[in-house]
Parts: C-alpha cells; sequence; structure tokens
C-alpha cells in the first residue's frame, strides 16, 4: 500500500521539483567549495604576511654590524643605549617569530630556527667585533667592507624554499623530489650545497667555549 502511495506521489509531484533539488544540492556544494577555497586564500595570506615580516627581522638583525660600526663617536652612551635597546627589540621578534612558525607551519619552522641559529652566530660574532673597534670619526669610516655575512645566504635560501613549498597548492614532498630531478638532470656541476628545511647544515668547527649571543 505504502509502496503505491509512493509511487502515486511521484506521478503527481510537478514536474521541476527533481531539478529544484539537483539545483540545491550543486548550489549548496559550490557555496561549501567556495568558503573552502576564500578560507585558504585568507589563510595563505595572512600567512604570507608572517612569513615575510620574520624574514625581515633577520635582515634587521644583519644590519647591526653596521649600524655599530657607524655609531656617533660623540655621544658613547647615548649610542649605546639606543643600539642595545633596538637590538634587544629584534631579539625578541626573533623569538616571537620562531614560537609562532612553529604552531602554524612547523616545517617552516624547522628552517627558520636554522636560519636564526645561523643569523645569530655569524652576525653576532660581528656585531661583537664592532664594538670594540673605535667609533668612526669621519665619512670614510660608513663603507664597512670587511664584515662578511655570506654563510648565513644558504639558510635564508633553505628558508624561502620551505615558505614556497607551504604555500603552495602541490604538497612540499612533491615539489621536492621535482627538485630532486631537475638536480640529477641539471648534472652535479650546477648544483650548490646547502642544508636542507628538515636538518640543519653541517656548521664550521667552532671553539670550545663559543661566545654568547648578542
Amino acid at each position: 500500500m505504502s509502496a503505491t502511495a509512493s509511487a502515486t506521489s511521484a506521478a503527481t509531484d510537478p514536474w521541476w521539483v527533481a531539478p529544484a533539488v539537483i539545483a540545491a544540492v550543486i548550489a549548496g556544494v559550490i557555496a561549501v567549495i567556495t568558503l573552502m577555497v576564500n578560507g585558504r586564500r585568507a589563510r595563505a595570506d595572512r600567512q604570507r604576511q608572517l612569513f615575510g615580516a620574520a624574514f625581515a627581522d633577520i635582515t634587521s638583525y644583519c644590519e647591526f654590524p653596521f649600524i655599530v660600526r657607524r655609531r656617533r663617536h660623540d655621544a658613547p652612551e647615548e649610542e649605546r643605549v639606543r643600539i642595545s635597546t633596538a637590538l634587544s627589540d629584534v631579539q625578541r621578534k626573533l623569538n616571537h617569530n620562531r614560537a609562532v612558525l612553529r604552531v602554524e607551519a612547523p616545517r617552516v619552522a624547522r628552517a627558520y630556527g636554522a636560519l636564526v641559529d645561523v643569523t645569530r652566530r655569524v652576525a653576532g660574532a660581528a656585531i661583537r667585533e664592532g664594538w670594540n673597534l673605535a667609533p668612526i670619526t669621519a665619512d670614510t669610516g660608513v663603507h664597512v667592507t670587511d664584515v662578511d655575512l655570506s654563510a648565513i645566504a644558504p639558510y635564508e635560501d633553505v628558508y624561502l624554499e620551505a615558505v614556497a613549498d607551504h604555500l603552495a597548492l602541490t604538497p612540499w614532498w612533491v615539489r621536492a623530489d621535482g627538485r630532486w630531478v631537475a638536480a640529477k638532470l641539471t648534472g652535479p656541476w650546477h648544483r650548490r650545497r646547502r642544508p636542507t628545511a628538515g636538518t640543519p647544515a653541517p656548521e664550521r668547527p667552532q671553539p670550545a667555549d663559543p661566545p654568547e649571543t648578542v
């Protein structure tokens, strides 16, 4: 009896009911997909700004070897307070970035942590050396040419590569495999050894008692 009633009901339903239901389902699916796409785009934009700000703090720290060398000679106490305060602010930002990135993107955080460590070691040593030198007294001293921060560059490349992998639509391991294949095809003479995002590169031998972080 119920089957007969259902068949009778289906037969008496207007012809436009089924297309309307299908259209409603399609509209719902499109709405959900749109929300997901917009959510991912907003998240990617927010993380892009976060990653960029974190890298900017690295570059700010790398400026301090030059800032210390170019400090004023006629106000040593004021310059010491000014530079030390600014440096402490950058140090705070670096620590903040490491904590935030650990939550947002662990793989990017590992690359950033290695970058922070090498930046503090290399640029920090240059900062300490700058404090030990006399302040400049002439315009010719502004040109600082004996500060070498090139050891930081490979770690910067790894961090930016990890950021690009994280923001890409394809999984990071697919992009990593693609780079590996490209490196194999290109040949070893075109490759540059550098650290990976997951594992810091081997470091140069350090003294038994390394200097404290600036």
